[in-house]
């Protein structure tokens, strides 16, 4: 699973379970006339745990960007909507869903965390080389 894969998911698990709510990538301008969601990406980290086994961890950042128009129940229907998520066919549980209130707008911090295995490619076991001694012919 890509970053990318993960962050549509998001993007797509918000619009179905709140098809009213205009959603927006996150640009880092101000949106003050915009209303709705915003998501972004804060940060991912992929670490090794094993050589053949690593954790990826991902943070979101999902907000609303009315301060002064906010759903009572918005809270709730984001922890059900983000809690687990499905990316191509395979459904991921949040580690982590944290809600902040800074100044007027509040925020959710989604945290995933997945675990991976590196497949490695099978190989052939060891074969037998055989020899076959040749004459040599001279003209």
């Amino acid at each position: 699973m890509t970053t990318t894969q993960l962050t549509n998911s998001i993007a797509a698990t918000l619009s179905h379970h709140l098809p009213n709510i205009p959603i927006h990538p996150a640009t880092g301008a101000d949106n003050t006339d915009t209303q709705g969601l915003t998501y972004r990406l804060l940060a991912a980290k992929l670490t090794r745990e094993r050589s053949d086994r690593f954790v990826q961890s991902h943070i979101y950042e999902i907000g609303w960007l009315d301060g002064s128009n906010i759903p009572e129940d918005l809270p709730d229907k984001l922890f059900e909507a983000l809690e687990t998520i499905e990316v191509e066919g395979t459904p991921y549980r949040a580690t982590e869903l944290r809600w902040k209130a800074w100044g007027e707008t509040p925020k959710l911090w989604v945290y995933y965390t997945m675990r991976t295995t590196k497949v490695s490619e099978s190989s052939d076991t060891m074969q037998q080389l055989e020899q076959r001694p040749t004459a040599l012919k001279s003209t």
